[in-house]
């Protein structure tokens, strides 16, 4: 199934897929799945005196087990906007930050958390249309060769059953090839509304987190981003339920055909099945993580990635409030910011509320985060425990601070 998506995403790929391969009723069944998600998009061609009915299909069908994941959860610091799932193009952005390294701070160790600020640029090169212009490599025709060798050896040794059990499957893969690469891929996100807030917001929630930087538009690609196959013809239904017929037949039949043929026709099966096997195996250990690559940058460029690694939670959280401030200064609406740091910071407590409530108060007021034993010797704190609490949790804020200082 990924080898196949590939074809759809690369230039001349789709015309490399006239090789055997083994039938399969999982993936029958699978594009059967494709042909019932096909969406339609009535519109009129400019310049064309018909209509002609584009049609998208969902590529994580074809791709779901290749890392085209959906995102994880994303909160608006100006805007307000909660999202509990976003795009791909956000899983493919926490990913690379996963594997970045980063610059640590010191302070308060307990598990440490992860905070990469991701300046994300304008990027007016993007494009709704992607396919990338690569040359195929030249083992592709060894699967190829391989599969018309051994069918036709088959052919003149009279071992049938293996000839035609061969040759549907080179025709039921290029086929299905030729289909999906037939469309294009597209990538689409709704454009911000005149005078939106910035995009700024916070991306995931446990110890990975992600602050992106820039305006609504361009947030916009990564948290709501989606990609899409696009068809210029309604007829990609019956060609999706044809390959799905296509696959499953040849599933079946070669269960039934090829033990009826001699030892060497199915000597001649499986030495196409396994050049074939060996192929797809370096094909995609070789393409997938470009693929990934190339997808990334064409939407958004190179944007600036910076990260840092903090000792505990509460230090994080702190940092990303004072990252997505301007010179120092927060300019969200307060009850907006606390629901994100009650997102990302146990709520409810008499001693977490009280300290949330400091630290915003003093970044809404472009104070510095310094405080004193009066900031934590409360008289509404009755016990001497929560007040050692709140102590240990303004130095965790002090800390995030003194480190934000001295990268500025």
């Amino acid at each position: 199934m990924s080898t196949v998506a590939l074809a759809q995403i690369y230039d001349r790929r789709k015309w490399l897929g006239w090789y055997n391969t083994p039938g399969s009723y999982i993936i029958g069944k699978r594009f059967r799945r494709l042909a019932h998600s096909i969406i339609p998009d009535s519109h009129v061609n400019p310049g064309s005196g018909t209509g002609s009915e584009t049609v998208y299909i969902d590529p994580a069908l074809l791709l779901q087990h290749d890392g085209w994941s959906k995102g994880p959860g994303f909160k608006g610091i100006y805007s307000g906007t909660s999202m509990q799932v976003t795009g791909p193009l956000a899983s493919l952005l926490m990913k690379k930050c996963t594997r970045m390294s980063g610059t640590k701070v010191e302070g308060r160790a307990t598990q440490a958390v992860n905070v990469t600020v991701v300046t994300l640029d304008q990027n007016p090169d993007l494009q709704p249309r992607m396919r990338f212009r690569h040359s195929p490599p030249l083992c592709a025709i060894i699967p190829i060769i391989v599969s018309l060798a051994t069918c036709t050896i088959s052919g003149l040794y009279d071992e049938w059953y293996a000839f035609s059990m061969i040759l549907l499957g080179i025709l039921a893969r290029g086929l299905t090839c030729v289909f999906i690469g037939s469309g294009e891929l597209v990538f689409d996100h709704p454009k911000s509304a005149e005078g939106s807030p910035p995009g700024d917001g916070i991306l995931g929630c446990d110890h990975e987190l992600v602050l992106l930087k820039g305006d609504e538009y361009v947030v916009n690609a990564v948290t709501r981003g989606r990609f899409s196959f696009r068809f210029q013809s309604r007829h990609a239904c019956h060609m999706v339920e044809l390959c799905s017929f296509l696959l499953i037949a040849q599933a079946i039949a070669q269960l039934i055909c090829v033990p009826q043929s001699s030892f060497f026709g199915q000597l001649m099966f499986v030495v196409s099945i396994a050049t074939s096997w060996v192929y797809n195996l370096w094909f995609l250990s070789f393409d997938k993580a470009g693929i990934r690559q190339e997808i990334f940058r064409s939407v958004l460029g190179s944007p600036k990635l910076e990260k840092f690694i903090f000792p505990n939670r509460s230090s994080a959280v702190v940092s990303l409030l004072l990252l997505s401030g301007d010179n120092e200064k927060l300019s969200g609406n307060p009850e907006k910011l606390k629901k994100i740091v009650d997102a990302l910071l146990p709520s409810g407590a008499l001693v977490w509320e009280t300290w949330k409530t400091i630290v915003i108060e003093r970044l809404q007021n472009g104070l510095p985060l310094r405080f004193e034993e009066s900031d934590w010797n409360r008289q509404d704190l009755a016990s001497e425990r929560d007040r050692l609490l709140l102590e240990t949790l303004l130095k965790d804020a002090e800390a995030a601070y003194v480190a934000f200082s001295n990268s500025q």
